[in-house]
């Protein structure tokens, strides 16, 4: 009975320690990758950021692939707990901003993980299995969105219009705002917060444009934008 204890615990503390160096991987893997591109990325060089021996890193990830792969899966994982948040809104509108708002705090919160998830074209550096991984994810974040823009129309709070035409292009202003500052392109004269400031402004500005026309006799549409938050510690990808 003893043994019994004793090796489910040895097995226990295995599990941990297997999860702990898969984890350290993923993140030395994404942190070179971003910073080399995929010349300057080896298992090798992985392995000795988290200084293991280039060979255990075989045990945990195939090849290149594999492990970046489970770079953008782990990615994705801590990026629906942001998009989560979205269902906290109180009304359709409010839902809809804290969507395309998870986008702007995710990619402040996690800029390595989203240079990789939204901005690496996986598929021409010849990483097929990690480009299939995020073509999927990609897919299912953005049906939130969809979700988001079907209940604001199915509400009459939006003009009706092609549902995945409109997500798309929400999609597509938010995350061309996260790319543009990631990628250092709004200049050096704005700091986070007001990077923060000018994302919820002109993401209003998106909605009003889309929004229908008030009814007579109800109190004009207004766009109650939800303040990007500058976090979320339960859900960042590390």
């Amino acid at each position: 009975m003893a043994d019994a204890r004793i090796d489910a615990c040895r097995s226990e503390v295995y599990a941990v320690n297997v999860a702990d160096t898969q984890d350290a991987l993923r993140s030395a893997a994404r942190d070179l990758f971003v910073e080399a591109g995929l010349a300057g990325f080896s298992m090798r060089k992985v392995a000795a950021r988290v200084g293991v021996t280039a060979t255990s890193i075989y045990r945990h990830f195939e090849d290149k692939d594999a492990l970046l792969a489970a770079v953008v899966d782990h990615g994705f994982r801590g990026f629906a707990g942001y998009l989560m948040r979205s269902l906290e809104g109180q009304d359709p509108l409010e839902r809809l901003s804290l969507c395309t708002a998870a986008y702007i705090d995710f990619a402040l919160d996690n800029p390595r993980d989203y240079a990789l998830m939204f901005m690496t074209n996986c598929a021409d550096l010849g990483l097929e299995r990690t480009d299939e991984d995020s073509r999927e994810r990609r897919r299912g974040t953005f049906q939130m969105l969809v979700d988001r823009i079907d209940e604001c129309m199915d509400a009459g709070l939006l003009s009706e219009a092609p549902r995945v035409e409109t997500a798309l292009g929400v999609w597509s202003h938010a995350h061309g705002l996260a790319s543009l500052w990631l990628s250092g392109h709004l200049g050096d004269s704005m700091d986070e917060a007001g990077f923060r400031e000018l994302a919820r402004d002109a993401l209003a500005a998106t909605y009003r444009g889309l929004m229908a026309e008030p009814v007579p006799g109800q109190n004009d549409n207004t766009v109650n934008m939800a303040p990007t938050t500058g976090g979320n510690d339960d859900a960042r990808a590390d």
